[in-house]
């Protein structure tokens, strides 16, 4: 038999975003990052909404309404967009982007450059968020702090190390692979270090 070309899901086309009053978009998803969502679900996530609810924080489609306020200027009809739920001012504690619609908060809604394909962008609160509040809410990290980053080639480390390097500080990754030390130091980690492996 001739092999099948691997499978392409195609968005479902319901996944759109709606801007609504009192600045609230509808956003509708095209890619989302499952795993905290999953833990979430299973109740293994720090977060435990009460039941019944919609998983999902990130979210990113396109635009098909919005509220009257919601300044051309800021959000049009059409735009591609990524919305974080859990930066919406109401609460939300990150929920709802797994719907097939969704309404958010024009606050929690951001522009997606027609450079970079959608899902490139699905993951970025999962992983910068957690990155921000980790090295500026909790560490308050800033000039000339030395950081460490403990898995630095995942997600969230990579996204440690960009913002680390970002707010001033010297960074120091740590990865449990050779092989894993080519993306924290394209990240601008000043060094990379493996686990058991380096010794200085």
């Amino acid at each position: 038999h001739p092999r099948r070309p691997p499978h392409r899901p195609r968005p479902h086309p319901h996944n759109r975003f709606h801007p609504r009053p009192k600045q609230r978009p509808h956003l509708g998803p095209l890619r989302r990052n499952p795993i905290p969502d999953f833990l979430q679900a299973q109740g293994l996530y720090q977060i435990k909404p009460p039941l019944p609810y919609t998983p999902g924080m990130d979210v990113v489609g396109l635009v098909v309404d919005k509220g009257s306020d919601v300044s051309d200027d800021l959000i049009r009809i059409g735009d591609r967009v990524y919305a974080n739920t859990a930066l919406c001012p109401s609460g939300g504690g990150g929920l709802g982007a797994l719907a097939e619609m969704i309404s958010v908060s024009s606050d929690a809604v951001f522009p997606v450059p027609d450079e970079l394909h959608m899902s490139s962008v699905a993951n970025l609160g999962r992983n910068y968020c957690a990155a921000y509040h980790s090295l500026k809410v909790i560490g308050n990290v800033g000039p000339g702090d030395l950081v460490l980053v403990d898995g630095a080639s995942g997600g969230v480390g990579m996204a440690s190390v960009e913002l680390a390097k970002a707010m001033g500080a010297k960074v120091i990754a740590g990865v449990s692979h050779v092989d894993k030390g080519t993306l924290p130091s394209m990240a601008g980690a000043d060094r990379v270090l493996c686990y058991g492996r380096d010794r200085e």
